[in-house]
Formats: C-alpha cells, structure tokens, sequence
C-alpha cells in the first residue's frame, strides 16, 4: 500500500464530513491525533480512526466512499463495534479508515445521564461511557461539533476511568483460564492440535493480554487494548508474557501452554500477588506435568 497518501485520505473524509448536515460531530481520535513522539503516535501503517455522530447513520453507510476520500477504495466491510454502534471500514490502496457511527440521539442520552449524575446507577451507560474514555483517553480531536461536543467529551476522559477490571473478574479470568490450560492439555494428549491450538490463541493468550493491559492501566504505563504497540511498550521479560510462539506441533504447542501458564502468574503477582494455583489445581495439572516430562519445561 502507498502509505505516504493517508493525509489526503484524511483530509478528504474530514472534508465530507463537515460539509454533511448530518453529521453532528466528527472525532480523530487513535494514533493520528497523537502528538509525534508520544507513545503508539502514527506511522506510516497507522489507520485513520473517526468516530461519526450522526442523525442519519444510513446516509453515511450509503455515502460514495469511492470518491469523498480521494482514493481507490478497495473493500468496504460494516461490523458491530463496541456499545451497540457500527464500524465502517474502508480500506483503500492508499490506507484504511476506520468509522465508528454512533446515532446521535444514543450519544444524548448519554450526556444527559452524565450531566445529571444517572450514569452511575444505569449499568448500561455507565459501560458506553467507560467504553468511550478508554478509546478517547489515548487522544482525540474534534474535527467538527468543538462548541456542542467538546465539553462532553473532554469531561468522559478526565472522569470516567475507561474499560477496567475488578479483582474478582481477574481472579475469574485466572481460575478460567487454568480450566482452559487443562483443556487444551487434554486436547494435545489426545492429538487435536488445531482445537488446542485454537483455544490456546483465543483464550489462554487472550487472557494473559487482557490483563497485562489491566496491569499497566494499574502502574499508570503507557498501555493499549488489544497488544498494539506492546513490542515498543513492555519489557523483554512483560512482553514474553503475552505472546506465544509454537508451530502445529505436540512438543511446541505443550511447551507454549505451559509457558502462557507462567505468563499468568507473573501477571498475577502484579495485580493480586494472594492469588495462587491451589492444590487442587496443582494435583490435576500434576499427571500431565510428570507424563509430558522435559517436553513441559519451557
């Protein structure tokens, strides 16, 4: 892809975006409404991302996309996003945006319940909200709305404490995640290398990640959802803790669960040290430990 054409992308789209009546804000927000230099600030790979506050969220779905953002569109998916909204994205050869359409009259409720103190007893809003500032609190821009919007938004980031987890749903995810190590153990015994490979990808990882990200938020480090830019943020001995490395083999596969099990405890230790594997889980893991041998030691 020619990378070096994103800003005429941007430019285009924003464009667009304050001429269309229907559309009551527009916000840059991710790595392009970074300052350079910051933590995760955009590269030539970065997406462009642009929630859209609209009162017509299917005149922008139904918008010439080929031909508002100056660029060669080359596939158009519509997914759900968090908090019951739609994301469009639109990958063009030049770059990809992204857009999070939010229906306008959703956002209001919203910020009359923040106003009026509701947010807290509506669990609903309360978690759009805490949606909101974890994907704003990285850094955002408003391109159009400033004077209707602005103050709204500035007040999710500087007071709602974004996407977080309680003690007692990490230690569910610890105890979780030991029924799906033993799973997956079983699984490899019994030569299905791909459903314990899946699992181990889908779960096991995805935990460790989830969690690390809770760690960081708790150290107040520079942290993203979903592993990006981990490579540049953790350090060598964080990072081994989310990722796995093994090819569809017995002896990889068995060695990368146990090292994804090491993973989660040193997490552990970092957000509830009184957290152990108990005896009990100990004695079930124990025969696959002595019947794998060496081939469990990472």
């Amino acid at each position: 892809m020619v990378r070096d054409a994103q800003p005429n992308l941007l430019v285009g789209t924003a464009s667009w975006l304050e001429r269309e009546r229907t559309v009551q804000a527009a916000v840059l927000f991710g790595s392009h409404a970074r300052a350079p230099g910051a933590p995760a600030a955009a590269d030539g790979w970065s997406d462009i991302d642009l929630q859209v506050v609209t009162t017509a969220p299917e005149r922008i779905l139904a918008a010439d996309w080929n031909s508002i953002a100056a660029g060669q569109l080359c596939l158009r998916v519509l997914r759900p996003a968090t908090s019951g909204v739609r994301k469009l994205t639109l990958l063009y050869a030049e770059g990809e945006i992204d857009l999070v359409i939010v229906p306008a009259w959703q956002l209001r409720v919203a910020r009359f319940a923040l106003a009026v103190g509701l947010h807290t007893r509506i669990g609903r809003v309360k978690d759009s909200l805490n949606n909101l500032s974890t994907i704003m609190g990285g850094g955002y821009r408003l391109l159009k709305g400033e004077r209707s919007w602005g103050p709204f938004y500035a007040r999710v980031v500087s007071e709602l404490p974004g996407f977080r987890l309680s003690d007692e749903e990490i230690l569910t995810m610890a105890d979780s995640f030991l029924c799906d190590l033993h799973w997956v153990l079983q699984k490899l015994r019994r030569g299905e290398l791909v459903a314990a490979q899946r699992i181990l990808h889908r779960s096991m990882l995805e935990t460790n990640i989830v969690l690390r990200h809770e760690a960081q938020c708790r150290a107040q480090a520079a942290t993203f959802q979903q592993a990006r830019r981990v490579e540049k943020l953790l350090s060598t001995e964080k990072l081994r803790t989310v990722q796995v490395s093994a090819r569809l083999e017995y002896g990889e596969l068995l060695r990368a669960a146990w090292s994804a099990l090491a993973g989660l405890e040193i997490i552990m230790h970092e957000l509830v040290p009184e957290w152990r594997v108990t005896p009990e889980a100990e004695t079930l893991l124990a025969p696959w430990k002595l019947r794998d041998g060496a081939a469990s030691q990472d």
